[in-house]
């Protein structure tokens, strides 16, 4: 596929930084007279079936910053821009509101024109309570006729509905856990401690749940993309003059056996990192981290968020990154670089990726 490239402007002396540099790094250039790119992309599915919880309760209403809109408006534009332009890789879908509950799309093969529709069909008011107790005892009987790893996106605020007769949601969300392959994206719009608490608690069952503040993801949407699927991108430019940046990673940072430390001889290399950011302020950075094959998944899981967020914390505390300008992305065992039968192998696959993105 080709396509026409924008110019980006190189300052000379930052590019020469580099390239003299003896941590190696990987910088992708095209040159002047270059027209166009081929780009080469594997899309690779991470998960088998993906549940949104909508959340339309009367707290929705509330105005969403300065765009304008509502939360359960801004909720909603979300969920259609991220609907274009999921790729159908043969999911199984729903999506539900749990204020009360209502079935918006039941459980069924994913189909992005019927899923758009399935949006439409949302309230366009914020009403009624939180029942997210009855919703997660609904979703429980959900998941009991999928197989395979389940996302489930939970739209909420923190605030709830309570029911002396069911469970709290931690509580039920760790029964749902113990029982099935799921992970929970808890996409939070909490404002006090108390709701944040919770959503944490609900989002620290295991390895792969997590909280996400509404925020990041409406303000980049890249924060959802691997739940369901990850892009393998290859960009290969044509031999010109005048050389532009089109791509920046540094080789990976490696960590000791169950360690999350940042070892000495990946400073520089993060430094490299941190200037370029600075220098470049539109764009951010993606820190992806696996681990290697020794240990449960589970364990792994969370060894590799660990190290993810080791290095978001150095980029951060050390080299002045702002933290909106990091997206942290962590999948255990998963997509070897090497062999895990030799030392040297399991020493290389136990990485964070480090890659910048919003070049063009």
């Amino acid at each position: 596929m080709f396509k026409q490239t924008n110019p980006i402007v190189l300052i000379v002396f930052l590019l020469s930084f580099f390239v003299g540099s003896s941590i190696a790094t990987e910088i992708t250039v095209e040159k002047e007279t270059i027209e166009g790119v081929v780009v080469t992309k594997d899309i690779i599915k991470t998960a088998d079936n993906f549940i949104v919880m909508f959340d339309s309760s009367s707290s929705m209403a509330k105005p969403y910053k300065n765009t304008g809109l509502t939360r359960l408006e801004a909720a909603e534009q979300l969920l259609i821009e991220r609907n274009e332009i999921l790729p159908d890789l043969g999911y199984n879908a729903g999506l539900y509101l749990y204020s009360p509950f209502k079935p918006i799309y039941p459980m069924q093969r994913y189909d992005r024109e019927k899923f758009a529709q399935a949006i439409a069909q949302l309230p366009k008011k914020a009403a009624e309570a939180t029942y997210l107790q009855k919703g997660l005892y609904k979703l429980d009987e959900i998941l009991a006729g999928l197989s395979g790893q389940t996302e489930v996106f939970l739209f909420t605020d923190g605030q709830y509905s309570h029911f002396k007769s069911l469970k709290k949601p931690v509580e039920k969300a760790i029964e749902i856990a113990d029982k099935y392959d799921v992970c929970f994206y808890v996409i939070s719009m909490a404002e006090g401690k108390k709701q944040e608490k919770l959503l944490e608690s609900v989002a620290s069952i295991n390895a792969c749940s997590r909280v996400i503040p509404f925020d990041q993801v409406f303000a980049k949407p890249v924060y959802l993309v691997g739940a369901l699927y990850v892009i393998e991108q290859r960009a290969v430019p044509y031999v010109s003059t005048f050389l532009r940046i089109v791509d920046f990673k540094i080789e990976n940072i490696l960590f000791d056996f169950d360690s999350t430390a940042i070892r000495p001889n990946d400073y520089q290399r993060l430094k490299l990192l941190g200037t370029f950011l600075q220098n470049n302020p539109e764009t951010y950075a993606v820190l992806t981290s696996f681990t290697d094959s020794v240990g449960e998944s589970e364990y792994n899981l969370g060894l590799a968020r660990r190290r993810a967020q080791s290095v978001e914390a150095y980029l951060i505390s050390n080299l002045n990154v702002d933290v909106g300008r990091i997206v942290t992305q962590w999948y255990g065992k998963t997509d070897p670089v090497a062999s895990n039968n030799s030392l040297e192998g399991r020493q290389l696959n136990r990485r964070v990726e480090c890659m910048v993105m919003g070049l063009d």
